[in-house]
């Protein structure tokens, strides 16, 4: 297995080393953030608010940010979106007030918007068709170990600082490592081996956008309506501790991790199409039963298999979707297709404050029903290409 994942080049190692720092800084954030906002007296519904802002700018930003990635070079781009991160933690540190969250969600939304396209294209250079999911599964794996730790650090760290704000604190941690990823992109060779031509939008191109973000759109509408609130919603179920959390989500994370590593073999065995729909499928069955569960053990069983088989396959659905794309067409597809899942992951996490505000339970059947939906349109539109 290991003989698979040798011979990438500088720069790819380059681009996974920011991988495992950005996914290290940003789940700490993402971790800390529900109990931030909850400890200076945010309702569910607030949070929502402020997340949902992020989302929605990011899903906004999307639709120009492949045509600035080429215009830049994507590189510069994803310099550019550290610049927007380390200036947004900063408001969200020493400006605790919801105006300032507010900007900090937006800058944060054009941020990703940025970064993602634009390194998604960057990684696609850097290996072959027949190489490009080990490489795409290798940057996953890490930036996944690199959650796995930040999850840990998230509930670990607040007990570990001092102040009236232990969250506070935490936050600026991250703050600072923003500037240490940064360096690696930086690092990277700064011109394209190619230079892309000019995208033009025909009826051909988008089809194939469309038929890969429909699906999208649907895991996106249900993964907002739950997960950004599955912290609290363990503290608020069983009373669980903010330490205990933190280790969940970091035990999840770090074998998500490690599993990653396999997947391309199972991908090559049984084909793209049917390890997408085992995995995700298997998923949406255990999030329906999660809000039956009657103990934290149980619950925290299921929603780390539901994670992991949810998610352990996101470098398969991307290395397979760039096979329908030219090196022109790439970056604009990759950021229509992260359009589709942001506005609705955007929509759903407005959604999902609302229903968790009155209920613990309906949230997960919202989300399991829109799962199911997405799988069932994944297999009817790609069931027949080749694996």
């Amino acid at each position: 297995m290991l003989q698979s994942y040798r011979g990438f080049s500088r720069d790819a190692k380059l681009v996974v080393v920011y991988s495992f720092l950005a996914w290290l800084g940003g789940n700490i954030a993402w971790f800390i953030l529900p109990f931030y906002y909850s400890s200076l007296g945010m309702s569910f519904s607030q949070i929502g608010v402020i997340f949902s802002i992020s989302t929605l700018v990011q899903a906004v930003t999307l639709l120009g940010s492949g045509y600035i990635s080429v215009k830049l070079g994507y590189r510069r781009t994803i310099l550019a979106a550290v610049g927007i991160f380390f200036v947004a933690r900063l408001f969200q540190v020493f400006i605790p007030e919801f105006w300032s969250f507010a900007l900090a969600s937006v800058l944060l939304g054009i941020g990703m918007a940025l970064e993602g396209p634009a390194l998604m294209s960057l990684l696609s250079e850097e290996a072959s068709d027949e190489r490009r999911h080990y490489l795409f599964s290798l940057n996953a794996a890490l930036g996944t170990i690199g959650a796995a730790l930040g999850m840990y650090l998230g509930g670990l760290l607040p007990k570990m600082l001092d102040g009236s704000n232990p969250y506070k604190m935490t936050l600026l941690f991250v703050a600072l490592l923003v500037p240490i990823q940064g360096f690696f992109i930086f690092m990277v060779s700064p011109v394209l081996k190619r230079e892309e031509k000019k995208l033009r939008f025909e009826r051909e191109l988008v089809i194939k956008i469309a038929k890969f973000s429909l699906p999208s759109a649907l895991i996106g509408l249900g993964a907002g309506v739950t997960i950004p609130y599955m912290g609290l919603w363990f503290n608020k179920r069983f009373g669980t501790s903010l330490e205990s959390i933190g280790g969940l989500f970091a035990i999840q994370q770090f074998v998500m991790g490690i599993g990653t590593f396999t997947l391309p073999m199972i991908a090559d065995k049984v084909g793209s199409v049917k390890t997408i729909v085992g995995f995700n499928g298997s998923a949406t069955l255990l999030i329906l039963s999660l809000p039956l569960s009657p103990s934290f053990p149980i619950a925290a069983a299921i929603y780390t298999i539901r994670t992991i088989l949810m998610n352990i396959v996101n470098p398969i659905w991307d290395s397979f979707m760039m096979r329908f794309f030219t090196k022109e067409e790439r970056s604009t597809a990759v950021a229509l297709r992260n359009f589709s899942w942001t506005t609705t992951f955007g929509i759903g996490q407005l959604i999902g404050g609302k229903i968790f505000d009155l209920s613990l339970v309906m949230p997960f059947f919202v989300t399991g029903i829109l799962y199911g939906l997405s799988m069932i349109t994944f297999w009817l539109l790609f069931s027949k290409e080749e694996s």
